[in-house]
């Protein structure tokens, strides 16, 4: 059976969507229709065939047909070649993206899936296999997990890169997709000051934690990786590196998995680390880990901020935010004890 999956995701919602890709790819591969950022990250896994694009799928009306037209033209000429049997897309998609999908009827069976029915848990990585049985899919030997398989060869390629830098180097995340822009009209609501950021860098390299920090993140987010360095001591700035728009979506997981640890906000790579197995600290301030923890096969230590307008993600007072209350006052303390816990418990099950 030939069959689509059309998901128009972030990075982080598409790794979490990973234990679907798997289930429905076990007997043979599932295409997938999803933005271009798809292609980079789940390209060459295990139950992935074709990966489609498509850009701006929720730009609607006369300005998505001007803009959008001829690229939507040739994936929809695409699509009828390849013949698919099924083609399935989540209730939650954009009312124009589901009435395009609803077009394929007769040409193929069309199934939806949705994880917003009754009695379905709140994290969307429970609620996958609720989703899967709103769809009529038998979800014997499901596996929950996200994962993203990284192979033998890419880990030792990312291995000897970061081989130079140390034994144990850790991977820091500080922006999230509010820092990935040029222009900006709000501070990083999910993060932390540079202040606190150096504070706790600092704190890796006097107690022996590490051997040395790599920022991670987008072009953009050199401005903010260069504030950090700036906080950082100037005898310790030497083990701190700068990363950002360094290391492409290709080789993110590849570089988390050989990395000794990852220290992030709530947003994508967490979730990829989280994927490949890389111990990881995960903050949330604005956002509610009930709703958006990152799940793996590895370690994970959630820190949570607090303030009483908390969580507000979603909501119009985090549009206005300009404090980032929920975590400009997050203790040092709370973070390094957060990060040792998660050492332990990595050394624990290595039998180190």
């Amino acid at each position: 059976m030939r069959r689509l999956l059309v998901y128009f995701a972030r990075v982080g919602d598409l790794v979490i969507f990973t234990p679907i890709i798997r289930h429905l790819g076990r007997d043979s591969t599932v295409d997938l229709l999803v933005r271009p950022w798809g292609v980079p990250l789940l390209n060459g896994q295990p139950a992935v065939g074709t990966i489609h694009t498509l850009a701006n799928p929720n730009r609607g009306g006369l300005v998505g047909v001007l803009l959008d037209g001829s690229e939507r033209r040739r994936v929809a000429q695409t699509l009828a070649a390849c013949d698919y049997d099924e083609i399935i897309a989540f209730k939650g998609e954009n009312p124009a993206i589901l009435a395009w999908v609803d077009t394929w009827r007769g040409r193929a069976t069309v199934r939806f899936i949705s994880r917003t029915i009754p009695g379905a848990p709140r994290h969307n990585v429970d609620a996958n296999k609720n989703a899967l049985v709103f769809g009529g899919f038998p979800v014997d030997d499901y596996d929950s997990l996200p994962r993203l398989q990284v192979t033998e060869a890419a880990r030792s390629q990312a291995a000897a890169r970061l081989a130079p830098l140390g034994q144990r180097v850790v991977a820091l995340q500080a922006g999230s997709s509010l820092t990935h822009r040029w222009f900006r009209r709000q501070p990083n609501l999910k993060g932390l000051s540079p202040t606190q950021w150096s504070a706790f860098i600092e704190h890796l390299f006097t107690h022996d934690h590490a051997d040395a920090v790599v920022l991670h993140g987008s072009k953009p987010e050199h401005r903010d990786a260069q504030a950090i360095i700036a906080a950082v001591a100037p005898a310790k700035r030497s083990r701190l590196h700068d990363w950002t728009g360094r290391v492409p979506l290709t080789e993110l997981p590849s570089v988390l998995a050989a990395s000794y640890a990852t220290v992030s906000v709530d947003t994508g790579p967490a979730h990829i680390a989280a994927a490949v197995g890389c111990p990881l600290v995960v903050i949330f301030g604005p956002t509610d880990p009930a709703l958006f923890a990152p799940r793996g096969p590895g370690p994970i230590e959630i820190i949570l901020g607090s303030a009483p307008c908390q969580f507000c993600h979603g909501t119009k007072q985090f549009k206005r935010c300009q404090v980032n209350v929920c975590l400009n006052t997050l203790p040092l303390a709370q973070l390094t004890s957060a990060f040792d816990r998660m050492v332990t418990t990595t050394i624990t099950a290595r039998g180190q």
